[in-house]
């Protein structure tokens, strides 16, 4: 095969086609595949195989799109390899879009690229950052941490692996410290330097920290955000590295928000971009065919002057081309848990729909809107049991499993999942004027309740309180991505014929909700007396006794319940702190585990329901 050539795209449509492609594998082929037994893995583990390199890679999404495997995988291939994939057998927008964009970048045989010019650039290009990030090493100098973004297959990892090499042989006395979302992340790293101390974030967390030894992490952005942050607090931070278009988060997101909070809490940083590929030709066809269909170009996109000015409710699948890239930039830039998988299902859901506001012919407010509920009548029972949790619906299952309403089931929601504004734009009342369209659209008159669920803050949490949201649940467990609780804010009042109209009901979850995120922000265990006349303790003491909630979801009606019944007891007092984990109940009860504690206090607390 000769890699200084363009590579190849093939889009398969029938289970023959498929077959007689994975026949021709080579030893630097990978097939994955959720059904075909004859596959290197599942199509889902697609993770394990970041960092290798493949000539051919084999992807079968007949049973359903994985735009994440997609995007990750491309940038594994060499020059002149080929990406196959399987499409699903349904005519959804995204397979069309992908068809369509490869019509565009492979109709014709494009002539093999002149790839050592593009190489000699890459060589130039690393051999003049290497010098950079390891010259302050060789004068003593004060070193700075440097963040380093680029798109997949420039040698990011190539480029680190060899600084650190450098710096090993010139400053052998300095420790420097290798991460990564995974250890096959950092696998071209390791090659380049292979006397490098790898070691998985998470335990580095575990460890005390020493700001004499050098951090590196690859892949940054496949690590939770405030995870990173914490490293860097601990260690001396030197060099981080992410793509800007991948997975697991989007690593644009990621390094607007890193770089924020490195400016704001690092003492010296300096910002690089590899921009010439090294494992493909410049102008590459699938490269190109990959940033179009999944919309992973970082450029501005043209305005559209001639598009009415306004706010506009429409499926991603009607939006004209320029529109759809500008709410899609929004979305990404603003959050950086955005992955590729976000547009497949804006096109393919008829549930998801996109609010926006266009200004002057720029998309400056965008909202993700998606439909949940009713929840088939089947499936109520198993859900409030806590034996079903289906796919979708976060609102109503939530609401109805965690607070043991029945009736949120049944309830038609509608769920804003993500809001964003132009970054120059913010805080000028963009969001609440898009809100306020949102809720007054015809489309939504059959809508009962509107919610949200977000990673709790209390900026964000302003935001909505101050457009009439109001708290309905918090999670006592932190999100391992944000390190903050989950919480779900409802809209105060209802639209249509709504299943909850009896309105003192959802007063008393907004009280008691609003008390119990109090109870949890402010660690405090101060309880409002006046809570056990509420129907919520009662409702959620008695499910967690027939076990068909946790300890923690039923933690603070527990708390306020024993409050209520045995103020003095020593096991009052435990249940009081937030703090409060079946671990140490374990040690008041004088039981070998949690289960066993858990066990006890259930049987503990049927006594007195």
């Amino acid at each position: 095969m000769e890699r200084g050539s363009f590579r190849q795209l093939k889009l398969l449509q029938t289970a023959s086609q498929w077959q007689q492609a994975c026949q021709t594998r080579s030893s630097q082929s990978l097939i994955l595949s959720p059904e075909d037994p004859s596959a290197d893995a599942h199509l889902n583990r697609y993770r394990d195989y970041l960092g290798h390199e493949f000539e051919r890679v084999l992807l079968d999404c007949q049973s359903g799109l994985n735009a994440d495997a997609i995007c990750a995988l491309c940038g594994t291939i060499v020059g002149g390899g080929e990406l196959v994939i399987l499409l699903p057998s349904d005519n959804s927008a995204m397979v069309e879009r992908l068809l369509n964009f490869a019509s565009q970048y492979f109709s014709n045989n494009a002539l093999p690229a002149n790839a050592s010019d593009s190489f000699k650039q890459t060589q130039t290009e690393h051999q003049a950052l290497v010098e950079v990030l390891t010259g302050e090493f060789i004068k003593g100098a004060s070193p700075h941490t440097h963040i380093l973004v680029a798109e997949r297959g420039r040698g990011k990892s190539t480029l680190l692996g060899k600084a650190l090499a450098a710096v090993s042989a010139t400053s052998p006395e300095t420790e420097v410290i290798v991460t990564a979302p995974r250890k096959a992340n950092a696998q071209v790293l390791l090659k380049q330097a292979p006397t490098a101390t790898f070691k998985a974030w998470d335990k580095l967390l575990e460890q005390p920290g020493d700001a004499t030894k050098r951090l590196i992490i690859d892949e940054a952005a496949g690590i939770p955000l405030w995870a990173t942050e914490k490293l860097c607090q601990k260690f001396t931070p030197w060099l981080l590295a992410t793509t800007v278009a991948g997975y697991e988060g989007c690593g644009r997101g990621f390094a607007i928000h890193f770089q924020q909070w490195a400016e704001k809490h690092l003492p010296k940083v300096k910002n690089h971009r590899l921009s010439v590929p090294m494992r493909w030709p410049e102008d590459d066809p699938l490269e190109h065919w990959l940033t179009d269909t999944f919309l992973m170009d970082e450029t501005a996109t043209a305005l559209t002057p001639e598009l009415a000015d306004g706010q506009f409710l429409e499926h991603a699948s009607q939006l004209q081309e320029n529109t759809l890239r500008q709410c899609f930039q929004l979305l990404l830039n603003a959050h950086y848990q955005s992955s590729p998988n976000d547009l497949n299902l804006l096109l393919s859901d008829p549930l998801h729909r996109l609010a926006y506001t266009r200004q002057n012919g720029e998309v400056v407010a965008v909202a993700w809107l998606i439909e949940e509920g009713p929840v088939p009548k089947e499936l109520h029972t198993p859900i409030l049991q806590g034996k079903r949790r289906p796919k979708g619906n976060l609102l109503p299952q939530a609401i109805g499993y965690f607070l043991q309403q029945p009736w949120a089931l049944s309830a038609c929601w509608l769920r804003v999942a993500r809001i964003a504004v132009s970054a120059g734009l913010r805080h000028q009342g963009y969001a609440s004027e898009l809100l306020g369209f949102i809720q007054q659209h015809p489309s939504y008159k059959h809508i009962n309740k509107t919610g949200t669920s977000f990673a709790w803050e209390p900026g964000v949490a302003k935001f909505w309180e101050a457009n009439g949201f109001v708290p309905w649940r918090t999670s006592h467990r932190l999100d391992s991505v944000s390190a903050r609780p989950a919480a779900i804010y409802v809209r105060a009042d209802s639209m249509g014929d709504d299943p909850s109209s009896n309105t003192s009901l959802t007063d008393d979850i907004s009280r008691w909700a609003k008390a119990e995120q109090n109870w949890l922000i402010n660690a405090h265990s101060e309880i409002p007396e006046n809570l056990i006349t509420n129907p919520l303790p009662h409702l959620l003491v008695k499910a967690y006794v027939n076990e068909r909630i946790p300890f923690d979801a039923a933690h603070f009606a527990l708390a306020v319940y024993y409050q209520n019944k045995h103020p003095a007891d020593e096991l009052t007092q435990y249940l009081s702190r937030p703090s409060c984990s079946l671990k140490q109940l374990a040690q008041l009860y004088g039981c070998a585990s949690k289960q066993q504690a858990n066990v006890k206090l259930r049987k503990d607390t049927a006594r007195l329901v």
